[in-house]
């Protein structure tokens, strides 16, 4: 009973993120947050390499289809997230080891993503009358990346949310490009987070026993997703898109409060 609500809750997060370009782990790591089975160390681990079989999937049925954005362009986003997935993935574990209390790690990441989720909900909402800065410079590609990949490695949330935002804020691109280059970040990001864990001693210290169904469900999400989010428009993207940050900040305010309580306590 527990691998099959898993592997659901696995499965609608990883579609929903292959549509919206989110990637499914804004909302697979605070909803494990609230149920409470894992530790973060093991939750993050659960999150990211499930985030990662669905980017891979998305990835390889969308890889063909005709892009604005260049191909270096694209690469230079996805290498230099990879660097900041190394980084991020040092950062959380350096709090990892340096904080007394699980709860207290738990609390920092979900504050933390409830701002990013405030403010790209506010930003989506106002977009129309935001103007885009149309950044060209292949070095702001590249600064972006980097800044995305450690976001995305030290919350295990792929990133996809503030990946969209920012892409479209910063280089104009529309929300359907916006989406695809996301999930290329978060590829990337994720594939140099389970790299740095393999070598820095491998998942023996984590509780993957749910990650079989979980990876399962991340391909099979990342594969209708993909499917259904061709056919469907930017405007119901986009609105696909708020709901899910919407769902995102109720969680996040209800694992900050449980988490202090239990700090408290």
């Amino acid at each position: 009973m527990t691998a099959i609500l898993y592997f659901c809750i696995a499965l609608i997060c990883t579609f929903a993120g292959a549509i919206t370009g989110m990637g499914g782990g804004v909302v697979i790591k605070p909803v494990l947050d609230m149920m409470g089975d894992f530790d973060s160390a093991s939750i993050g681990a659960l999150s990211s390499i499930t985030v990662l079989a669905m980017s891979v999937t998305t990835f390889a049925r969308q890889v063909r289809r005709k892009r604005e954005i260049s191909i270096a362009k694209l690469l230079a986003l996805g290498i230099s997230s990879a660097g900041g997935g190394v980084i991020g993935q040092y950062v959380f574990e350096s709090m990892t080891d340096g904080a007394d209390n699980a709860q207290t790690i738990k609390v920092i990441q979900n504050s933390i993503l409830l701002f990013l989720i405030v403010c790209i909900f506010f930003y989506m909402l106002f977009r129309k009358r935001i103007k885009p800065l149309h950044l060209k410079n292949i070095m702001f590609y590249l600064i972006v990346g980097i800044m995305l990949g450690i976001l995305s490695s030290f919350l295990g949330i792929g990133g996809g949310p503030l990946n969209v935002a920012i892409l479209m804020l910063l280089f104009g691109m529309e929300i359907k490009e916006a989406t695809f280059a996301s999930i290329i970040t978060i590829m990337f990001a994720q594939i140099a987070k389970v790299v740095t864990i393999l070598i820095g001693g491998g998942f023996g210290a984590y509780d993957l026993s749910m990650l079989p169904y979980m990876v399962i469900a991340g391909v099979l999400g990342g594969f209708i997703g993909s499917i259904v989010g061709k056919k469907i428009s930017g405007k119901v993207t986009a609105v696909a898109f708020n709901i899910m940050q919407l769902a995102v900040m109720v969680i996040c305010i209800i694992n900050i409060v449980t988490s202090s309580t239990a700090l408290k306590a």
